[in-house]
């Protein structure tokens, strides 16, 4: 069945002595099948009567991705505006431009090199060079990097000395949203290889050391300790004026109907199922988010403040970080704005705003920062600094707030990158500088040595979590 969507207009003619009838409503049937481009995001999707093909795009060439149903497709994405040649689809709180094209998106996909390392060391870099936006904060001369690596990469190149040459390559940026993944026999050889080296990041975090450090928070300052997940969100009182909430990432907080007396490894074997198979899993996150701050929020109706300690949290959905701040603010609040490179510029930015949620907290909002603190956690930071009962307590951010934009390689790896800048409502970018707290600590940069500086300083307390008390209390 061919794809096609209704378009609904009004026409109202006003007469300057009387207002005339309105005329009926018109509907306008837009066919969607043909070939769409992403504005940015170096997309391309094939819309027929049955299969929406998709394509990842570059001068050099593109590569397939998996095909989708039309009833799938259209169920994961909203359409949200459309016309004959434009279509805006809403996936959680992301929206894409699609614009109709002439392009044959499968005539420049060339199977026969699909395995060949030069082939694939051509379209890694020039995604690269097309699509990623900071070079210059990260100091990167990206045709001087080409100049180095682009000799090395020979026709019978071994896959493993390849993954090794792109992740040397890709490291040199040090951006925390870049990954390359591979197949999991590589993986297994690289593990192997790395393992023999007996090479050791200082800055790694010996095993158990963050989940010692995160509960002893919890046990040193909360009597009675309510969790989600297995614990990857906890929240209670710290004392009868101070709310506490301890999230570890931004991803978990999809609400399924799973038991948390399962072991560990079932628990999310069957999560991370559950969050595959959904019809949208950014609007799971969304609305498991909604549905626990709506519960938290309800019991914490004569607190006069609430801790958000993100001095843990990697990142995740920006969807969840939304939905929180959404608990924490009175009225349609502007955060951020996002733009995509387009060539050599950007494309329109496109503004995040909070909307009130059916039940938000009054109070104080204290947010709890450290070096780990990235991502999708970040931008709860960004929008916490436009919430006027709000402060910011810790060490500056990590500075990685771009979406990833997950891309595949002719040879099936799959690689993501930063496209994406964000930017406070006053137009500063914080990438790479990271947001600098209200009132700052001295914790360490490294993790490893953050861990440990906080395991110490927990034997009397908690530097944070004592000044909030302190703010509280002298209010």
């Amino acid at each position: 069945m061919t794809k096609s969507i209704f378009l609904f207009f009004v026409a109202i003619v006003i007469n300057s002595c009387q207002t005339e009838p309105k005329e009926p409503i018109k509907k306008e049937i837009v066919d969607l099948n043909g070939n769409w481009e992403y504005l940015g995001f170096g997309r391309g999707r094939v819309i027929g009567d049955s299969i929406v093909e998709s394509y990842h795009t570059s001068t050099v060439g593109n590569v397939r991705m998996s095909d989708n149903s039309i009833e799938d497709f259209f169920k994961y994405y909203q359409v949200d505006t459309l016309s004959n040649d434009t279509i805006l689809i809403k996936d959680g709180v992301k929206i894409f431009k699609l614009f109709r094209s002439d392009t044959d998106f499968e005539k420049k996909v060339n199977d026969s090199l699909a395995n060949d390392p030069k082939y694939n060391f051509e379209v890694l870099w020039n995604t690269f060079n097309e699509q990623y936006c900071y070079f210059k904060e990260r100091n990167i001369d990206w045709n001087k990097t080409y100049e180095t690596y682009a000799p090395q990469v020979k026709a019978d190149t071994e896959p493993l000395e390849l993954f090794l040459l792109f992740e040397k390559m890709l490291g040199e940026i040090n951006d925390g949203h870049i990954s390359i993944d591979v197949p999991d026999a590589l993986e297994e050889a690289y593990e192997k290889q790395q393992a023999n080296t007996n090479t050791e990041n200082d800055g790694d975090i010996p095993d158990g050391l963050d989940k010692k450090v995160k509960n002893r928070v919890i046990e040193k300052h909360l009597k009675k300790v309510n969790a989600f997940n297995q614990g990857e969100l906890k929240w209670g009182m710290v004392n009868e004026d101070v709310a506490y909430i301890q999230t570890t990432n931004m991803i978990s907080w999809a609400h399924y109907p799973i038991a948390d007396s399962l072991p560990k490894d079932e628990f999310w074997e069957e999560w991370w199922d559950r969050l595959n198979k959904a019809d949208n899993y950014h609007d799971d996150v969304a609305e498991g988010t909604r549905f626990m701050m709506d519960s938290i929020v309800s019991t914490l109706k004569n607190a006069k403040a609430c801790i958000i300690d993100l001095r843990f949290n990697g990142g995740g959905f920006d969807d969840a970080s939304v939905e929180i701040l959404n608990h924490f603010v009175n009225e349609e609040t502007d955060i951020c704005t996002k733009k995509v490179r387009l060539g050599e510029d950007f494309t329109e930015k496109q503004l995040m705003t909070l909307t009130p949620a059916e039940k938000t907290f009054k109070g104080k909002l204290f947010v709890l920062t450290s070096h780990e603190t990235a991502s999708a956690a970040e931008l709860l930071v960004l929008g916490a600094r436009e919430i006027p009962n709000a402060k910011i307590i810790g060490s500056t951010t990590e500075g990685v707030f771009s979406d990833i934009l997950r891309k595949k390689l002719p040879n099936g790896w799959k690689y993501g990158l930063s496209n994406m800048i964000y930017e406070s409502v006053e137009g500063v970018s914080y990438e790479e500088v990271g947001l600098t707290p209200d009132v700052q600590l001295a914790y360490p940069i490294k993790s490893k040595d953050f861990y440990n500086y906080l395991l110490e300083d927990l034997e009397d307390g908690d530097d944070a979590i004592e000044k909030v008390l302190e703010l509280v209390q002298s209010e």
